[in-house]
């Protein structure tokens, strides 16, 4: 099947699968070549994408993906391939979120350390 991952700045995967593993805002879900047609909105998270040899991994925060048949695309607020990162560069981003979460003078500073502490924590997941 045919899928894309696509984010506001780039597109970090267009190609064939065999598997998409999806963190759904109601579960997660797996989409087969076939699959029924659907939209889901999803949530923190990692995304695992099975293609032939290879798996591809990405931390994503929030989106949407929508099936139809043969094709899956999934856009994303904000996303990472964290595919071959390990635990512990993992532990570091998290201790780098919380420290700049700690140090938020203001609702932007907070907000924005909230939102790489958010990434961070679905990278370690991912690890």
């Amino acid at each position: 099947m045919q899928v894309k991952i696509i984010t506001p700045e780039a597109t970090l995967f267009s190609g064939e699968a065999l598997a998409v593993y999806i963190p759904g805002t109601l579960g997660d879900f797996g989409v087969l070549p076939g699959h029924e047609p659907f939209i889901s909105t999803i949530r923190l998270g990692v995304i695992a994408v099975e293609s032939e040899g290879a798996k591809l991994k990405i931390a994503v925060t929030s989106g949407i993906a929508e099936v139809a048949g043969e094709h899956c695309n999934v856009l994303i607020e904000s996303a990472l391939d964290v595919t071959s990162l390990s635990a512990a560069d993992a532990g570091v981003r998290v201790s780098e979120a919380k420290a700049l979460l700690a140090d938020a003078d203001n609702d932007a500073e907070r907000k924005a350390a909230e939102q790489k502490l958010a990434m961070a924590e679905a990278i370690l997941f991912a690890a």
